[in-house]
């Protein structure tokens, strides 16, 4: 019986391996799997560069670019 949005890959024997979940069809997986200890939602590893970058757009040290001047040095 096939089911949208799960695919279970079988290894040479037949024998299940793998199962995939289209999460955006099945979003009842989701608690469960929250409770397996998967975390969906990570969070964003912002390196020094842009968060020196941040600091400079919330200082005011920044320009808006002009797209007809993008070449011109």
């Amino acid at each position: 019986m096939a089911v949208l949005g799960i695919t279970v890959e079988r290894t040479s024997r037949g024998v299940p391996q793998f199962v995939t979940i289209d999460l955006r069809k099945h979003n009842d997986f989701i608690p469960l799997l929250e409770k397996k200890g998967v975390v969906l939602n990570e969070e964003i590893q912002w390196t020094a560069k842009m968060k020196r970058s941040f600091e400079q757009a919330e200082k005011g040290d920044w320009v808006e670019g002009d797209i007809n001047k993008f070449w011109d040095l």
